[in-house]
């Protein structure tokens, strides 16, 4: 028995109509690391130096108020032969920019080795990252916000990070 052609794919539109509705909607932190705006992108550049992947924290469903702390996350790739080392972090956004190991750990001065043909990670607020302290303002995310960065050898760059 042979099968006409219009029945073939009206049972196969059914068929799929249901598995159509089965799809979930996309995970906002999977879509905000995969966003290619922020994935793997270059930031900013001075120098050997690149800056990677450069955000903030703040998630899509809410803000930061003025007064408070949030963390900033980058990843330091030196593309030269020779170390560098970012000694200052600033924006006019927040009264300072501040070293922190992990969560709890304790403020410090910013002093970051970037070893020649290196990377440095500070993309995780658990792990040694930058913090933006006592806001100035209120910040919602995909607000830019420029950022000094300043290296020992390479010089200075403004980034805009949201």
């Amino acid at each position: 028995m042979r099968t006409s052609p219009i029945v073939a794919v009206a049972l196969l539109t059914f068929s799929l109509a249901p598995l159509a509705a089965c799809t979930s909607q996309p995970d906002p932190v999977q879509a905000r690391i995969t966003n290619p705006a922020r994935g793997t992108s270059v930031n900013a550049q001075v120098g050997d130096i690149r800056l990677l992947a450069t955000r903030i924290d703040a998630p899509e469903e809410r803000k930061l108020l003025g007064g408070s702390n949030t963390g900033l996350f980058t990843t330091l790739a030196n593309d030269g032969d020779a170390a560098d080392r970012l000694v200052a972090v600033s924006t006019v956004y927040a009264r300072q920019v501040v070293m922190r190991q992990g969560t709890d750990g304790a403020e410090g001065p910013v002093r970051i080795d970037v070893p020649g043909a290196g990377v440095v990670s500070l993309q995780y607020p658990g792990g040694l990252h930058l913090e933006m302290v006592d806001l100035k303002v209120d910040v919602r995310a995909g607000r830019l916000l420029p950022v000094a960065c300043r290296f020992e050898k390479a010089g200075t760059v403004t980034v805009n990070v949201f």
